[in-house]
């Protein structure tokens, strides 16, 4: 009989398969959060229609929440791996919701250099990055429950 008919337990791969280098823990909201600067550098009126496809308009801030919405789905595929341990790659989603909370609300305290993070679609885009960590986490804790208890019986 082969080991695996005696029981032995599932095994754990931390990061088997994963991309190497440290931009695994890279946030995408960072680049969500750098595309969020650049706009409000460049577009003066955020709520104009910025693209028009064919009746459709969307503004900036509507094509950035889209964008935001998309990578928190994609950020959710970092964790979603069974067997996987990518607790660092969950808590660093957190830790970027984290930066984009503080910079709101330094911002809504009127503190001159945050200025422009005291906005309706920084405050939304951050609600997003936040909520998509706290679903990170809960993914990658399930994930690795379930790993963990397949050779439990």
């Amino acid at each position: 009989m082969s080991e695996h008919a005696h029981g032995e337990s599932a095994h754990l791969d931390v990061h088997a398969g994963a991309p190497g280098g440290a931009f695994r823990y890279v946030p995408w909201f960072l680049f969500v959060l750098i595309l969020y600067v650049i706009g409000r550098t460049v577009i003066s009126e955020p709520r104009m229609p910025f693209i028009s496809l064919g009746a459709y308009q969307l503004s900036w801030v509507e094509v950035l929440l889209l964008c935001a919405s998309v990578i928190a789905l994609i950020e959710q595929m970092k964790v979603s791996h069974p067997g996987i341990d990518n607790t660092m790659e969950a808590l660093s989603m957190v830790g970027m919701g984290v930066i984009q909370l503080i910079l709101f609300v330094l911002g809504a305290a009127k503190v001159h250099a945050f200025g422009m993070f005291s906005s309706t679609e920084f405050l939304m885009q951050t609600f997003i990055s936040l909520a998509a960590a706290v679903v990170a986490i809960l993914i990658n804790a399930r994930t690795l429950r379930r790993t963990i208890g397949v050779g439990d019986n």
